[in-house]
């Protein structure tokens, strides 16, 4: 009889631990590694904690970028091994996996758990995709000049409020001995930065937009006027011999005292503090454009829900977790760099420009994207090749905007996409 009682305590414990184990493994893939991967590893522990059934299987495609990180998840995705849940921009880079079906569109479920209330409403529009919303936006990031305070004091500078304010700041500072802006030309993207805002000054937010999605051509005078706009940065207020330098390196300049300005996002912050500099002695100030509503470089990181995922609901309820006010307010800084939920702002006083600029991401009523995430990174390369050339010389304002709608033209020729950012029964 005692040992009949002991094999039935035996049975009960072990299905007890059966019952409290994790029945669902969830996996959710994201680009973080390092000390973020650690804290996120945390935060999907606590989520755990509170939903015993559900466990997150983390996995990290860290320090790629965005090119691997892509081709890695096109390749699970096409085999059918894709996460139930990944991390992604926004753009042609997510764009893919929505017009493939792939990802699972999330209309409904804004509705069911009120995500429009609690998300940053431009944030929400920029991963729309052909009307459908595919994905969730997790973090929001701006971009625009940041400056060395001591050196703005010193020239006595104001904020500047038309791009020909803007122009006279950059000759002050030239004369003065000092180079206005600091920028790295290798890979591109960062000089990128600045020809958005300048065609963003040039062409204005409706026919930027067209261009982006090539609704227009590129061989037109106000993209000519862009092109002419940075060939005069280029040649008397960036820090000479950029086209081959290093990222990293670009606000070296800034640092020695040698530039006032960079062309940075709402991360710098954290940046400036980590290179071991006052965060107290960095500004930044909105690009002025002369349109209305005032734009600038933005783009949201998401979310996005594997279709054919045996978990969705699952998925779902853990991005709905993850999005809340508390737990973003609660992680953010640690696994979180940054939020697309409303009121959730880091410290004032440990990063006090931070606060502000989430202050200005959530007052902006629209943003522009960063080409790189409007063009397919195919494009990307000869509108690289274009820039650089422009900057050397080897090429007129002119004839750069015509080489680059001949590019587009023949990308749409040999893939047969008549706009970017639609679906292939939209082409």
């Amino acid at each position: 009889m005692k040992r009949v009682l002991y094999l039935g305590i035996c049975c009960l414990v072990v299905l007890g631990m059966v019952g409290t184990a994790a029945a669902i493994e969830l996996r959710v893939m994201t680009v973080w590694g390092g000390l973020q991967k650690e804290y996120l590893d945390q935060m999907f522990a606590e989520y755990t904690s509170l939903n015993p059934e559900v466990k997150i299987s983390h996995e990290s495609v860290a320090g790629t970028g965005a090119a691997v990180y892509i081709e890695v998840l096109k390749t699970a995705a096409a085999a059918g091994t894709a996460p139930d849940v990944w991390f992604n921009w926004g753009g042609e880079l997510s764009g893919f996996f929505a017009d493939a079906g792939y990802c699972e569109p999330l209309d409904e479920y804004f509705e069911k758990y009120g995500w429009n209330k609690i998300l940053i409403p431009w944030t929400i529009e920029a991963v729309r995709r052909n009307g459908k919303l595919y994905g969730v936006p997790i973090s929001s990031h701006g971009m625009t000049f940041w400056y060395r305070k001591d050196l703005w004091d010193q020239l006595g500078l104001t904020e500047p409020k038309t791009y020909k304010e803007l122009e006279e700041l950059c000759a002050k500072t030239k004369a003065a001995g000092i180079y206005p802006l600091s920028v790295a030309g290798k890979y591109g993207w960062m000089v990128m930065r600045l020809l958005d805002y300048l065609l963003e000054y040039t062409a204005g937010p409706e026919l930027h937009d067209k261009l982006n999605t090539t609704e227009e051509s590129w061989d037109r005078p106000e993209v000519v006027e862009m092109y002419r706009l940075f060939k005069k940065w280029a040649d008397e207020w960036i820090v000479p011999g950029f086209i081959q330098i290093n990222p990293d390196d670009a606000r070296m300049p800034m640092y020695q005292g040698q530039a006032l300005m960079v062309f940075e996002g709402s991360w710098m912050e954290t940046v400036f503090k980590h290179d071991g500099q006052d965060v107290n002695n960095f500004r930044f100030f909105l690009h002025p454009t002369e349109h209305e509503p005032l734009r600038i470089s933005g783009f949201p990181e998401q979310f996005m829900v594997n279709a054919q995922s045996k978990y969705k609901k699952e998925a779902l309820e853990f991005i709905n977790w993850f999005i809340q006010k508390d737990v973003q307010q609660k992680w953010l800084g640690k696994a979180l760099n940054s939020t697309c939920t409303i009121g959730v702002y880091p410290d004032k006083n440990e990063l006090p420009n931070t606060y502000e600029f989430r202050k200005v991401l959530e007052q902006l009523q629209d943003v522009y994207p960063p080409t790189d995430q409007a063009f397919p990174p195919e494009l990307m390369h000869k509108y690289f090749e274009i820039q650089d050339s422009v900057a050397l010389g080897l090429v007129t304002p002119e004839d750069a905007a015509k080489r680059m709608q001949a590019a587009i033209e023949e990308y749409k020729e040999e893939t047969g996409i008549k706009v970017f950012g639609s679906a292939p029964g939209m082409r």
